[in-house]
């Protein structure tokens, strides 16, 4: 097979999505101790459709090891639609301690758009609230943007538990409460 040859086949295979799962395969069990080895997982999982925004995740356990990476969303040229609660669906189904988000901008540019921080801040709440850790949202294009690398994730985190423990939660569920008991007392 001539060099040409064998280069076209490499960005066939690429493109059909065979490398992705031989990639998803052989990554279950593989700890994930940085943003750039979550790169370098999900890389070819993007070659498939790089023509669309696609959003991955990378389901992990307590021990930040691979259970499972799993295509979630596929949307179009500049956006793709990411409902948090089928992520946490596949976090239950799967019993995942930590997620890694990741999806690409097709247009190649890596920072994050403020729809990007947006999802990012309900995905960290929605997990938040069920005791599951979102590691990382990482944007894919020409290279990578992590947002915990940039400390963005972490500043969104850090929001997310000030406002469950300034009382704003607690009140919420003790007012419901006391509503309810007021209620029965009254009927009673």
């Amino acid at each position: 097979m001539s060099e040409f040859n064998q280069s076209a086949q490499f960005w066939e295979d690429l493109k059909s999505g065979k490398f992705a799962e031989m990639v998803r395969e052989s990554s279950k069990g593989r700890e994930i101790s940085s943003s750039v080895v979550a790169y370098h997982i999900l890389k070819p999982m993007f070659a498939e459709a790089n023509d669309v925004e696609t959003v991955y995740c990378i389901f992990l356990n307590g021990q930040n090891q691979v259970i499972a990476i799993e295509k979630m969303f596929s949307g179009t040229l500049n956006c793709a639609v990411v409902y948090p609660r089928e992520i946490i669906k596949r976090v239950l189904a799967l019993h995942a301690g930590a997620i890694i988000v990741a999806h690409n901008h097709p247009s190649g540019n890596t920072e994050p758009s403020e729809a990007d921080m947006s999802l990012t801040g309900k995905v960290v709440f929605a997990l938040t609230t069920i005791d599951v850790l979102l590691h990382d949202h990482l944007i894919v294009g020409d290279g990578y943007h992590s947002m915990s690398d940039y400390g963005a994730l972490q500043s969104i985190t850090n929001n997310c538990q000030k406002f469950l423990n300034q009382n704003s939660y607690h009140q919420i569920v003790n007012n419901g409460l006391e509503k309810t008991m007021m209620e029965e007392r009254h009927e009673a």
